[in-house]
């Protein structure tokens, strides 16, 4: 598919030996969207089939092992994010591809780091990133086609559409949703309007 699967073959091991096979191939397919988003863009191929291949590195580790690579990353956790275990392994992941395998690279760090909730202000990496892990060519959830599609016209689109329907499911099962998240949504309807105005 790409140079960087050989060239990248050693993580590729690495995660067959932490992950789930499930999880070891969802890894594999985002590596392989990100890297397909990044031509369609013009960015950087590399990290982010890189960050793509690694964004769950961490995903499977109880949380006292993501709690130490979290502080590898140099964070302390909020009270909010130490009751939503579902953001932990962004940020260990983080801090495990930082301080275990060694990697400073701070943009594919940063997609790593923000692929679960976005943030405002986010990269085009980043957003490839995040968009990579909903559209992989496993995920069947209803409206992934749509996401697909939108993802290979307007990151933007496609980020404002996830965000919806991400934010919508959350309220309706009564699950708190993470700040950044919310402010991911406010900083993308905001620039989608002036891009929007700008035409």
């Amino acid at each position: 598919m790409c140079d960087y699967e050989k060239k990248y073959s050693n993580y590729n091991e690495l995660l067959k030996e932490r992950l789930s096979e499930y999880r070891y191939i969802h890894s594999v397919n985002v590596a392989r969207r990100a890297f397909e988003l990044a031509k369609i863009y013009d960015e950087n191929c590399e990290k982010a089939y890189l960050a793509g291949l690694l964004h769950d590195i961490t995903k499977e580790d109880d949380y006292e092992t993501q709690e130490k690579y979290i502080a590898l990353y140099g964070m302390t956790l909020t009270s909010l994010e130490k009751s939503s275990k579902s953001v932990y392994h962004q940020i260990s992941g983080a801090g495990y591809i930082k301080g275990v395998l060694g990697i400073d690279d701070e943009q594919v760090l940063s997609a790593v780091r923000y692929h679960t909730t976005g943030h405002s202000d986010m990269t085009t990496l980043e957003m490839i990133v995040f968009l990579a892990d909903l559209t992989s060519e496993e995920r069947s959830y209803n409206d992934v086609d749509t996401v697909r599609s939108l993802s290979e016209k307007s990151l933007l689109d496609a980020m404002q559409y996830s965000l919806s329907f991400v934010i919508s499911d959350l309220a309706k099962k009564y699950r708190p949703i993470y700040p950044d998240t919310l402010y991911c949504y406010n900083w993308v309807i905001e620039k989608n309007k002036k891009e929007s105005e700008n035409l």
